[in-house]
């Protein structure tokens, strides 16, 4: 096999044209388009393109530029930060701290069609936003230099409403950033952005942009308060966005429902119960209720008190099935006989809430679906089964204490960390109907890491998996605010702060009963990196008058790949993105090799390893004993092998070389 050069790529406008050449293999030559002949192919589905010609869509001035941005490569790389995670060995969690336009093209290779959910909070862009100003030349240069990192200080700027270019500035920011999005999610995927009056309309057609008009699923109203605080129209409301990779995949799952609080447990005992009990209703139920009334008055598993006779079905309640009072007078009013005393039985004062055709295929179902009083006296109610009824529809408008996100976070990291948190349950409750449970969640605008904290709970409370990625650049916090003068110098310092002290809530409080239950161990743990450049240098083009010196020099220079001072953990974690590895890859230092040191690194999306070796000689006793398959990859330094190294490894492995 040939030895392949390892050097930085990004593929995203790449990756896109394999997908078009995989749908319209005939408009393809020699890897270019042919663009009459894709007009052809598509000559039904394009739009007139005449003079004077109108197209519906969403435009602005910087649409293009924004465009180019997300298919532009990035420099840099995400180096490891040691001692500012927690468990930082054994965790899948990540918390990387960057911009997260350049954070997103370095999880590409890595992350591609392999993300179940994504959670963003952006900024509304209400004049005092912080919006991203992407350099279009070198965004991570500008990047560095925004953060104290390079030359210039400073970090991000406001858009003031004043600004012509108010709304322009605002989606030029979110474009590319819901390009690179896009790509990350699985085929079941689904993004949920929050949002509230100031670009909802815009977003909602940047998103049917991105996404197709067939994959918005639709708009979740959250009612923050009762109150609002304008003169005219109150607002007391926000939104939230949900699309999809592929609707029709959502809508098959059929996933999409709240588990109502205690009916799991219910079930569990009353399962317990039959298993002891086997068909002996009359003792079930005494069981049953004897167990419902030692539990306390506020225990949710009292939500589901009001059941009643067992049956071939399981657990069931008499639930109403009388017409609405609603002042209709033509609701059914036919009669339901009573089984024991062959009477009509009493009928509500606003008739049926079904037709007598759905009455009486109810009453011969086996077991009947209709519950019977005493005698005819009582009138008789529908069969609401527990295991069919705990659960129900996520609503499209609902109501959350706006305070409460604010509560949660003051009472880990104090007051005043941050303005209008969102709160854990309501994240909770998106992550639970949308993912499962050994998904991996990101939040590239993770702000006080709400989503992360989300995350950690649903994995104790269900015996999730769960594995989360949050993303924050570094802003600045105000040098008067009460962060700062609780000594956090940043957005990021309180996200990372606030995941610390939820993880050590909860190894506090370990609550044994849903510890046992698990599959496999609770990961209470993140690890830390943060986006810097790149360890492999630069191409730089030459533009000067003819000189075979400095050619020469030019060339020379690039002879090693890699920029001085390179430390071989952070190089490792470059690799592993190069290579389309996740950075929680399970990594092993092969021990008992004396000589060199060799990392095998694993990961359950892949068949083969990687055995990575960086040091300057690799020694033959090293080879000898390297435990190679022919579908893993060897990964070292170019100069480190000889052709005859060079010749072995390629007849046992791939050979990558740096």
């Amino acid at each position: 096999m040939p030895v392949a050069k390892l050097t930085p790529t990004f593929t995203f406008t790449e990756d896109r044209l394999q997908a078009l050449q995989a749908v319209v293999p005939e408009a393809f030559a020699d890897g270019q388009v042919n663009w009459a002949t894709l007009k052809e192919a598509l000559a039904p589905h394009l739009e007139d393109e005449g003079p004077g010609t109108e197209h519906f869509g969403l435009f602005w001035p910087g649409k293009r530029q924004a465009r180019r941005m997300a298919a532009q490569p990035s420099k840099g790389t995400l180096r490891p930060v040691k001692g500012e995670g927690v468990n930082e060995a054994d965790t899948h969690n990540l918390f990387i701290e960057g911009d997260n336009l350049e954070v997103l093209k370095l999880l590409q290779k890595s992350y591609a069609g392999r993300v179940k959910l994504i959670y963003i909070d952006p900024p509304y862009n209400t004049g005092n936003d912080f919006v991203y100003k992407d350099n279009f030349a070198e965004p991570l240069a500008e990047y560095l230099q925004r953060t104290g990192q390079a030359d210039t200080e400073g970090l991000l700027t406001t858009n003031p409403k004043a600004g012509g270019r108010f709304h322009s500035n605002w989606l030029n920011m979110m474009l590319p950033r819901l390009m690179l999005a896009r790509t990350l999610l699985s085929e079941d995927g689904v993004i949920f952005v929050s949002i509230d009056d100031n670009e909802v309309a815009n977003l909602r057609h940047l998103l049917g942009e991105i996404f197709g008009e067939e994959n918005i699923i639709g708009t979740i109203v959250w009612q923050k308060s009762k109150k609002g605080d304008a003169k005219l129209i109150a607002i007391n409301h926000e939104y939230i966005l949900v699309a999809a990779i592929d609707k029709q995949k959502i809508t098959k799952n059929g996933k999409w429902r709240i588990k109502k609080p205690g009916a799991d447990e219910v079930l569990e005992y009353y399962n317990s119960i039959r298993l002891e009990f086997g068909e002996d209703h009359k003792l079930i139920n005494e069981k049953m209720k004897n167990w419902y009334n030692s539990l306390p008055k506020n225990d949710p598993r009292r939500a589901h008190q009001h059941y009643n006779w067992s049956d071939d079905k399981g657990l069931y309640f008499a639930a109403d099935f009388a017409g609405p009072d609603d002042g209709r007078k033509s609701r059914p009013r036919y009669d339901i006989i009573h089984p024991v005393t062959g009477k009509p039985c009493k009928k509500p004062s606003t008739g049926w809430r079904w037709d007598e055709t759905r009455t009486k295929q109810a009453l011969l179902a086996n077991p009947p679906l209709i519950h019977f009083g005493p005698d005819e006296t009582t009138i008789p109610c529908r069969k609401s089964y527990l295991f069919e009824i705990d659960s129900e529809p996520f609503a499209s408008v609902f109501y959350r204490d706006g305070r409460a996100g604010t509560l949660e976070l003051e009472n880990l990291v104090g007051k005043g960390a941050i303005d209008f948190p969102k709160d854990v349950k309501t994240l909770k409750e998106l992550i639970e109907i949308s993912s499962q449970k050994d998904c991996v969640v990101i939040d590239f605008f993770s702000g006080s890491s709400t989503t992360a904290q989300a995350v950690l709970e649903l994995n104790r409370e269900d015996g999730g998996n769960r594995r989360f990625i949050m993303v924050q650049v570094p802003e600045t916090t105000p040098k008067d605010s009460a962060a700062r003068q609780a000594g956090y110098q940043t957005i990021a310092d309180i996200g990372k702060e606030r995941i610390r002290r939820v993880i050590k809530k909860l190894a506090d409080s370990p609550q044994a009963e849903l510890i046992a239950k698990r599959d496999t161990a609770e990961d209470l743990g993140f690890a830390v990196y943060k986006l810097d450049r790149s360890h492999f240098k630069a191409w730089q083009d030459y533009d000067g008058p003819p000189d075979p010196a400095a050619l020469d020099d030019l060339f020379s220079d690039q002879i090693d790949p890699l920029l001085p001072g390179w430390q071989p953990r952070a190089l490792l974690d470059e690799i592993l993105l190069l290579q389309g590895f996740p950075l929680d890859s399970r990594r092993t230092r092969l021990k008992s090799l004396k000589s060199n040191v060799v990392v095998q690194v694993e990961c359950d999306w892949f068949s083969y390893r990687l055995f990575v070796c960086l040091d300057a000689t690799l020694n033959p006793a090293t080879l000898d004993a390297l435990p190679l398959n022919l579908d893993d990859k060897f990964i070292g330094l170019d100069s480190a092998l000889t052709d005859q190294t060079k010749q072995e490894l390629t007849d046992r492995c791939t050979l990558v070389v740096l």
